[in-house]
């Protein structure tokens, strides 16, 4: 589990499992409905984001770089444009503005690669300024390519969630 210095003000940090929000519980059925009987980690050509298409907006595709030295993103959806203020389709994790931003996500994703497990945030975006009074849930999935390595990484997100009766 991570800390919360690698969340946008999270006051909940966990896994899949602790995900509550329509979008990121839709986003996690799909995932989990495509891992391969033998075990391991479902594999990004087994994904259609039509069959996904009603949470498409509120998702982010990711592919992994050098094992994790940066990012790039495959798909960008249309609501994580009007929610964070800018338009992500191929563009590089390490260009990201904030830095603050770019080290919190950057931290998050590096760490979905080397355990290959599941991430979960629920909070506020407190590293983009102008954005505190967004809360939001997300998750990131890992996908495997063409080898057993994550190689890829699918976010779920849903804006506007409750918030909590005080900020941690």
């Amino acid at each position: 589990m991570l800390d919360q210095e690698t969340a946008p003000f999270a006051y909940i940090n966990g896994t899949a499992d602790d995900c509550t929000a329509g979008n990121t519980l839709r986003l996690i059925e799909y995932w989990r409905e495509r891992m391969p009987a033998e075990g391991g980690l479902p594999s990004w050509r087994d994904f259609d984001l039509m069959d996904i298409y009603d949470i498409a907006a509120a998702l982010a595709v990711k592919d992994v770089i050098d094992g994790g030295q940066d990012f790039i993103n495959r798909f960008w959806g249309t609501s994580l444009t009007v929610a964070l203020g800018f338009e992500g389709t191929g563009k590089l994790v390490s260009t990201y503005e904030p830095v603050s931003m770019r080290n919190a996500v950057t931290k998050r994703y590096r760490h979905v690669v080397r355990h290959r497990e599941t991430s979960m945030a629920r909070g506020y975006i407190s590293t983009m300024p102008g954005r505190e009074f967004l809360t939001f849930e997300l998750v990131h999935l890992p996908l495997r390519g063409k080898t057993d390595t994550v190689e890829h990484i699918i976010s779920g997100y849903h804006f506007g969630i409750a918030a909590p009766e005080s900020r941690c």
